[in-house]
Parts: C-alpha cells; sequence; structure tokens
C-alpha cells in the first residue's frame, strides 16, 4: 500500500502570464450536480498585485506537498481584474466558459449525439474528450438554432431522451462518462479525517489538502461511523484564515 504524507501542503495559482504562491487564499468548487467548476484566487490585504488580467485569460491552481503539486483546477479569468479597482480577487471558471460562448446556428442530418457533440467541441476550440461509448440511433435530422455549445448539448440529451453528465475534468470533456482513476485513496479516521459529519442525507468530510480527489471518483472509508468505498458527489478546497488548507469531501 503507498502511502503520502499529507504535512506542509503547498499552493500555486497561475493567471494570465502572472504566478502567485504567496500572499494569496483560494476556494474551489467542483460537484456532480454543477456543470462547470469555479474557483476564486484571493489576495490577502497585504498582497495585492498592480497587475491587470483580461477575460477569458488562462488560470490554474495547484495543490500537493514536497514540491508535488497537483492541478486541482484549470480554466479561465470569468471577468476581468484590474488590481487598481481595489478588488481583491479574480474568478475564474472552467472549459465551460468557452462552450457558454460558442454559438451553435445548423441542421444536422443523420447524425449521432456523439457526432453532434465532437462536432460542438470542435467549434470551441476544444479536442479533449470521452463520450460515451454507446450506440445510438441516428436521428434524421435536428436544427440548433442560435444556440450555445451547453443549451446545444441539453438539446442533444432531450432529443435522444437522455438524462446524463457532462462535464470538464482535468481539461477533458466527459459526456456519459467518468475520469479514470488510477488509486483510490484511504480516508481513515485518527489518521487524515479532521472531521466527519452527515446532514441532508450527504457526508461531509473535512480533511487537509487533498487535490487528487475530483467528484465522480471513488474513495475508500475506514471510519466508525461508515467504512468502505463510497462515490465523491461534490470536492470543496478552500484556505481558511490562518492559511491552511482544507478539502471538504462530500458522498
Amino acid at each position: 500500500m503507498e502511502t503520502t504524507e499529507l504535512y506542509y501542503p503547498q499552493i500555486a495559482a497561475q493567471a494570465g502570464g502572472y504566478s502567485f504562491d504567496k500572499g494569496i487564499e483560494v476556494e474551489i468548487y467542483s460537484a456532480k450536480s454543477s456543470y462547470f467548476d469555479w474557483a476564486k484566487i484571493r489576495f490577502t490585504e497585504q498582497f495585492r498585485p498592480k497587475i491587470a488580467l483580461p477575460r477569458k485569460a488562462p488560470g490554474s491552481i495547484q495543490m500537493g506537498y514536497n514540491g508535488s503539486l497537483d492541478e486541482v483546477f484549470s480554466g479561465f479569468v470569468a471577468k476581468e481584474y484590474d488590481g487598481g479597482a481595489y478588488i481583491n480577487e479574480v474568478n475564474l471558471k472552467d472549459e465551460m466558459l468557452l462552450l457558454e460562448e460558442t454559438i451553435i446556428n445548423d441542421t444536422f442530418l443523420n447524425t449521432t449525439p456523439q457526432e453532434m457533440i465532437s462536432f460542438f467541441l470542435s467549434k470551441a476550440g476544444l479536442s479533449k474528450m470521452k463520450l460515451a461509448s454507446k450506440g445510438y440511433p441516428k436521428r434524421k435530422m435536428l436544427p440548433i438554432r442560435e444556440q450555445s455549445v451547453v443549451q446545444a448539448i441539453n438539446t442533444v440529451n432531450a432529443a435522444w431522451g437522455l438524462k446524463v453528465p457532462f462535464f470538464f475534468s482535468g481539461g477533458t470533456f466527459y459526456w456519459d462518462e467518468k475520469p479514470e482513476q488510477s488509486k483510490v485513496y484511504t480516508f481513515e479516521h485518527g489518521v487524515n479525517i479532521i472531521n466527519l459529519t452527515r446532514a441532508g442525507g450527504v457526508w461531509e468530510l473535512e480533511t487537509v489538502s487533498a487535490p487528487f480527489v475530483k467528484h465522480s471518483h471513488k474513495i475508500n472509508l475506514i471510519h466508525p461511523q461508515i467504512s468502505g468505498e463510497q462515490e465523491v458527489l461534490k470536492v470543496v478546497s478552500t484556505t481558511n484564515d490562518s492559511g491552511f488548507i482544507r478539502t471538504y469531501i462530500y458522498f
């Protein structure tokens, strides 16, 4: 069994051509119930850099240990940032930002859902995707009129009578598929679980920084209240007032 020591967490962030590893706080939100992930980079009062970031500038956040950092968020600046305007945070949104702004206005003939979605993504300039391998009957005609790619995907789902999730993870678009998982991480009472509570039918596990856990992943629990493998519904990572990184895993 491989063990990762979760001590002395590190954090780094990029936005546009700028890199930050000090004077920042972050908040990252990723959930199965939301088709997009979002994040915030907040500058502390002592550090508000004089920088300007245009909307759609690339941004990312990494967390990790001992100099080994995992990318926990990648996307784009969702709102123009100008440090001179006394704003202390940069808002980021994942690649769905591009899909929301790309308009589809075509009529599709004798096509499958996968063919249509692949076309939508290419129109948005994206090529990394994993679409359901299941075969669907071709539809003779389906017009898409002045819809964003997100709206068009929902139209495709409705046309074939489907209710399947779609989202980005690690820069790859998934439609009715889940990200591959090379390791199942174990969270154990008295070892790396800070707190475990249940409310509204959902468990909330508080731990230190766990950038390697994503929504739709499986985790293993060893705890007096619950044990065994569980599927992750939501992951929220934040830095608290003391500067410590905390990850909240919901299942």
